[in-house]
């Protein structure tokens, strides 16, 4: 019975990815989802006072709600993947605990996240579920960390603007968006209206709890990483750098145990060469392209291939000091 049930998770999950027009076998990423979610809340913003009247703002409220449900289960998803301690975190939080070890036997051999699974099982009813999902994922007190986040893009503005005004009314106009959404949903409700100026004023409350969510995982699990382009090349060319250090580590023992065999000779041949073919796809692929967005690649190829072939020299060094067999 458990492993239809994994198996219809996984089928359920793999279908809300096709709906979210992402592949099925790539785990969707928290700013893809953002992306779809911003799209969404901006078309149903552009339906808010139309000649078509109060009626299709009962269809601003239920598709604002589930533009904020996918946003929710994103960040959850993004969270959980995004290291060890979260996974902790979120094992401690999941109701059937007497799952888990069946759950994550099953993803071993699924493309499906642990992540995914997580989210798939949260619920996502009403302010109560965003804030103690998020206090407990990211540890912290989710309406004191509101109160203080800033757009990443401010983060070194002197002194930058807060995102959210007051968090005690974000989550009391959040609140009466799910009480409507329930009703709306459910009910037929002919006497329940909602003219512009209070579905607007609900409406905004969702995308206010986007941009603050968004901040604060800028500033917990997304902090070392970089926000704009140019952070982004100063990254790359720092992790250039690195896998350089670490090469040049692995290089000094392996030339070592190469003199020992009278090797070292044909050793720095084949990394001079390595090193030649190497610069020359860099500098004739990425390094030749033009605009802002290139010089990231072209450093994040180019750390790559650097750490592979550094994978390569300290195999080499396990097999000459008799640590390992290559297989």
């Amino acid at each position: 019975m458990t492993a239809l049930r994994f198996k219809n998770t996984h089928q359920e999950i793999q279908e809300i990815r096709t709906r979210l027009l992402l592949c099925t076998g790539v785990s969707y990423s928290f700013s893809s989802v953002k992306s779809i979610v911003d799209s969404r809340l901006n078309s149903l913003q552009n339906l808010i006072g139309t000649d078509a009247g109060d009626e299709l703002h009962r269809y601003v409220i239920v598709g604002s709600v589930a533009a904020l449900e996918t946003f929710h289960r994103g960040t959850i998803v993004s969270i959980v993947d995004s290291g060890d301690e979260y996974k902790a975190r979120a094992s401690q939080i999941i109701s059937e605990k007497f799952l888990l070890t069946e759950a994550l036997n099953w993803l071993s051999g699924s493309t499906v996240t642990f992540g995914e699974f997580i989210a798939h099982n949260a619920p996502c009813n009403s302010t109560t579920d965003l804030v103690y999902w998020l206090s407990k994922l990211l540890d912290c007190d989710t309406k004191i960390s509101l109160a203080k986040v800033i757009s990443p893009a401010d983060r070194r503005t002197e002194f930058p603007d807060l995102i959210v005004d007051n968090v005690d009314s974000l989550l009391a106009s959040l609140a009466e968006t799910f009480r409507l959404r329930h009703i709306f949903a459910h009910e037929a409700a002919p006497s329940v209206n909602v003219n512009a100026d209070k579905c607007r004023e609900l409406h905004k409350s969702i995308v206010v709890w986007v941009s603050a969510i968004d901040a604060l995982l800028w500033a917990t699990i997304y902090k070392d990483f970089p926000y704009n382009q140019a952070e982004m090349n100063q990254f790359a060319y720092s992790e250039v750098l690195k896998a350089r250090k670490e090469l040049a580590t692995a290089m000094k023992k392996a030339l070592s145990n190469a003199r020992a065999s009278e090797g070292s000779t044909w050793l720095r041949k084949n990394h001079f060469a390595w090193k030649d073919a190497t610069m020359d796809w860099s500098r004739q692929t990425y390094g030749s392209l033009e605009g802002t967005l290139w010089p990231a690649v072209y450093g994040a190829d180019l750390a790559k291939a650097i750490r592979t072939r550094t994978e390569q020299i300290l195999d080499w060094n396990k097999w000459q000091s008799g640590d390992t067999i290559p297989i």
